[in-house]
């Protein structure tokens, strides 16, 4: 499967200026070095994401996948909405992080499809997706934002501006993005129903039924002997 990545950033930890770029400015500092790359996982719909970001440990990076879908109803003017179709936040450990995105869930009849297909019938929804999905990877403690840089700074490191997004209401947070053409699940691509308990393994504390015995036990109705019982005949 080959990757169609629209928007891309590499951010160089060198200071150092290799031809065709500029040199860096009297004072200024490198910028600090984040990228991911999007492997196949093991699962249908699974993506692994393998990233890279000089940050102190545990910092948390907000992973997403996001499919943009257009409304097409009647008198409605075109418009695009999207559907996220998983989210995982991950820890930043020695400079590497990772995570595991699935954009497939199984229907109950067993068929593979994205979150919005499964809803699509019972909400109604006239939407047509459109062919690219959005891989995120965002740094969204606001308050945490201007302490990473002072730590960054300490390092001799800043942040790209590159990296920066403003909300509307003007709070700072960190974006990387990177877009990959997917098609949907194919309807071909159906394996067995899950089973409902236990993982797929069913109600594993039912009893097994044991084979009949090959013979007869008779009870006495009446006791055979009022002896009382020795003490070597109890159990301890």
């Amino acid at each position: 499967m080959g990757f169609t990545v629209t928007m891309t950033a590499l951010f160089a930890l060198s200071g150092c200026a290799s031809p065709g770029q500029l040199p860096l400015l009297p004072g200024a500092l490198p910028e600090t070095e984040v990228d991911f790359q999007i492997e196949p996982g093991e699962l249908p719909g699974q993506y692994q994401l393998l990233g890279k970001a000089n940050f102190p440990n545990r910092t948390e990076i907000n992973l997403m996948a996001v499919r943009l879908l257009e409304h097409r109803q009647t008198g409605i003017p075109k418009k695009l909405t999207y559907s996220v179709l998983d989210y995982q936040v991950v820890e930043v450990e020695a400079g590497q992080w990772q995570g595991d995105l699935s954009l497939w869930q199984q229907s109950t009849e067993g068929e593979w499809q994205e979150t919005w297909q499964l809803d699509q019938t019972e909400l109604s929804l006239a939407v047509i997706p459109l062919e690219d999905v959005i891989f995120l990877a965002t740094f969204t403690p606001i308050d945490q934002l201007t302490t990473l840089e002072g730590i960054l700074a300490q390092q001799g490191l800043q942040l790209s501006s590159q990296l920066l997004r403003t909300t509307a209401e003007g709070q700072r947070y960190l974006h990387l993005e990177k877009t990959v053409a997917l098609s949907l699940p194919s309807e071909d691509q159906l394996r067995e129903r899950p089973r409902p308990h236990n993982g797929g393994w069913d109600t594993r504390y039912l009893l097994i039924e044991e084979p009949p015995m090959p013979y007869q036990v008779e009870f006495p109705d009446e006791r055979q002997s009022d002896r009382p019982a020795t003490v070597d005949e109890f159990l301890y």
